[in-house]
């Protein structure tokens, strides 16, 4: 009686520690590295300013702090650049709620990221 305890009992641990080493293995390892949105058809990446296309996709996707400007001007350059996107992100995302809280740094950016993503072909 003692040993089929005993037995039980090892088995037991052997099962547990096996699951458990299944479930850190399952884990994933290693970083992750974003890559640059893929620019529209026809433009060579070696063609793109990397440091204002990535400031542009920061914006485009509300990841930086908001800055100041004339709400009034941006408002015609948002909705221009609105224009740019394809219909079904069109009306998911809408550029014309940030006018006034982009810095013209950022909305320079914003307009070439856009432009170099979505732009019709010059």
């Amino acid at each position: 009686m003692y040993a089929m305890k005993k037995i039980g009992h090892i088995l037991t641990l052997t099962l547990s520690f096996s699951y458990l080493g299944i479930l850190n293995s399952a884990q994933a390892s290693g970083g992750y590295s974003s890559r640059m949105a893929v620019p529209r058809a026809g433009v060579e990446k070696s063609q793109i300013d990397r440091e204002k296309f990535s400031l542009g996709q920061r914006v485009f996707a509300g990841k930086v702090n908001s800055g100041q400007g004339d709400a009034t001007a941006q408002k015609t350059k948002l909705t221009e650049l609105q224009s740019l996107l394809p219909t079904k992100l069109a009306k998911e995302k809408d550029l014309c709620s940030l006018a006034g809280k982009l810095s013209p740094e950022q909305l320079g950016a914003l307009d070439y990221f856009v432009t170099q993503r979505y732009g019709k072909g010059k």
